[in-house]
């Protein structure tokens, strides 16, 4: 078994929370602090050269957890073991003396995080360079913008040649360049040994990067595994919440046809998170209620935060069938998911072939979930073909 870098049992955390906003108005009041638990009873194992990622919603703990593995915070309940030699990074601006110039902040946080001054000497003209902030490096920290002290902040911590790195958001460090130059190094540091614990709501990075994942949910662990399986469980609960994937009555349909059955798959099974480019299988099963006319299928995709991204209608054919009541037909459309990573909701529509009316309608008849490719990022996922030759004339 390989060395263990973090090793967290049954591992706890409570804080007390005032009734009152107003601290003054609570001793008044004499009000009782309420006990809120952070964490409750997890276990976690990160071994050397690891890389696990944790997701989850705002307040489900994850934050508690990297401030815990970091030694910011104790334990309330349960065991935590961690090397002396560990970087943290959780907080913007963690450690550096606003007042002193980013020169002097590296000698500081550097002792902070345990070197000497010999190590630090060996590695510091390698941080500045790193940073990028060669130009402002002897400029009071106070000038710098939050992205520079996040690459500052980073820049010390994976050159304190640490056993355990704790990151906060890995891909939230200056523009996009700095960030793919942030993500080679922490492969670097994985394939040397350090184990790496990180939060992110990056799941491309998560998916990219991780070995392993960990949801949670209001303090307690919801799923540990392979990153993809967790991610997917993360849409899944999301989708849950939102009610998206539900089939219920649509407002303005005339209720003429009836919606006996959905599905969408891949052609085998229905993914809790599906990739790029993967081939999209959905089918219905419509029953009229009264006497139909001959009908057009329509689709729309929508991205959550964005809109529509895609729209299609089947104007030329072939048309759902005039029906008679109780009569039914099947309907089966496939597509090519290609768009970027991010959550779809899928509508569906059938309209008489004069649009004089919505014979069917299905808002959010299913969700997908979709995990973009290593490199892209957008709305629209292109999947080039790339050739590159060398020594061409």
């Amino acid at each position: 078994m390989s060395e263990l870098r973090l090793r967290a049992t049954g591992v706890s955390k409570k804080y007390k929370v005032r009734a009152e906003r107003s601290l003054a108005l609570g001793l008044v009041r004499r009000a009782k602090p309420k006990d809120v638990w952070a964490l409750r009873a997890l276990d976690l194992a990160v071994q050397a050269g690891e890389v696990v990622a944790v997701i989850g919603r705002n307040g489900a703990g994850k934050s508690t957890l990297l401030k815990l593995a970091a030694g910011v915070s104790q334990p309330t309940t349960g065991t935590l073991e961690r090397p002396r030699r560990t970087a943290p990074l959780i907080e913007v601006g963690a450690g550096f003396n606003p007042e002193l110039t980013g020169r002097e902040n590296i000698g500081v946080n550097a002792r902070l995080l345990g070197l000497s001054s010999k190590q630090i000497k060996a590695v510091f003209d390698d941080v500045i360079s790193f940073s990028e902030l060669a130009g402002v490096i002897d400029q009071p920290v106070r000038q710098y913008s939050s992205g520079m002290f996040m690459r500052l902040g980073f820049a010390v911590a994976i050159h304190t040649q640490p056993d355990l790195l704790v990151v906060d958001e890995v891909l939230a460090v200056g523009d996009l360049p700095f960030q793919v130059r942030c993500l080679e190094r922490i492969r670097e540091m994985r394939e040397q040994g350090v184990g790496i614990l990180f939060v992110s709501h990056n799941l491309t990075a998560v998916l990219s990067l991780a070995d392993r994942a960990l949801l949670l949910e209001k303090g307690a662990l919801l799923a540990e595994g392979e990153p993809h399986d967790v991610v997917g469980r993360y849409h899944q609960l999301l989708a849950q919440d939102s009610g998206a994937g539900a089939i219920g009555e649509d407002a303005g349909e005339t209720g003429e046809l009836r919606l006996v059955c959905f599905g969408i798959t891949d052609g085998v099974t229905e993914p809790l998170l599906w990739r790029a480019g993967q081939r999209v299988e959905v089918e219905l099963v419509v029953e009229a209620t009264s006497p139909t006319p001959a009908g057009i299928f329509g689709m729309r995709i929508s991205k959550e935060g964005a809109g529509l991204v895609a729209g299609w209608r089947a104007d030329d054919g072939p048309h759902v069938p005039a029906l008679a009541p109780g009569e039914r037909a099947r309907v089966r459309a496939t597509f090519d998911l290609n768009v970027g990573e991010g959550r779809y909701h899928l509508d569906v529509a059938v309209v008489p072939r004069d649009w004089s009316r919505i014979m069917l309608a299905r808002n959010s008849a299913a969700q997908l979930a979709v995990a973009g490719r290593d490199g892209a990022n957008g709305l629209v996922d292109i999947a080039p073909t790339l050739e590159v030759r060398a020594n061409v004339p």
